[in-house]
């Protein structure tokens, strides 16, 4: 019987929580960075686009190889992980009228796992003074081909470009994982005011 009961607070509790990182509307999205945070953005900054992406994620001896579909849009920002095979792992979505929404394969359903993901995009992808004015605590430095992130002497997360191969690395040592995202495709999208330019 204490099973049972353990086992459907532990589901109540992650539903809680589920429903609490859903129910995000116009709330600003906060995601831990050392002792500070980042604030989600939601909306692109730039002309919209659609990505396809491969990315290639390491922690210690693990690897796991993800296709993802990113369009950032001034009204929305969307991301949806496949498996190599096409499978669905999670979508994630985030709007100003609806903040942020998130839904998992059974293998990824922990809303965090999209947080973190979407944090590392925008911190990697957008203008470094949109990113800059959404860390709390500290800033991204820059190099020619290099973004980092340093707290305390230490260097806690960074990206590396290779734009020959299309390719940025993300590091993420606070974190513990490498990202090595491969951009297959990259498309302009034309919104309703490019049409009467």
């Amino acid at each position: 019987m204490q099973l049972v009961s353990l086992k459907g607070v532990f589901l109540l509790l992650v539903m809680t929580i589920l429903a609490g990182c859903q129910s995000l509307s116009g709330h600003s999205v906060q995601v831990p960075v050392a002792d500070g945070s980042y604030q989600l953005q939601h909306s692109w900054p730039e002309k919209p686009v659609q990505l396809w992406q491969k990315v290639e994620w390491q922690k210690g001896q693990q690897q796991r190889t993800l296709m993802v579909s990113a369009v950032f849009g001034n009204e929305r920002l969307l991301l949806v992980a496949l498996s190599p095979l096409g499978h669905e792992l999670f979508r994630s979505e985030i709007t100003q009228a609806n903040g942020l929404s998130f839904k998992g394969s059974e293998a990824f359903d922990d809303a965090r796992l999209a947080l973190q993901v979407w944090a590392d995009l925008q911190m990697a992808l957008w203008p470094l003074d949109f990113v800059n004015s959404n860390l709390d605590g500290m800033s991204l430095q820059t190099t020619q081909t290099k973004r980092e992130l340093w707290h305390n002497g230490q260097l806690l997360w960074s990206a590396a470009n290779d734009d020959a191969s299309l390719q940025r690395v993300i590091q993420n040592k606070s974190m513990g994982y490498q990202l090595v995202i491969t951009t297959l495709e990259y498309e302009l999208l034309e919104t309703d005011d490019s049409n009467t330019e």
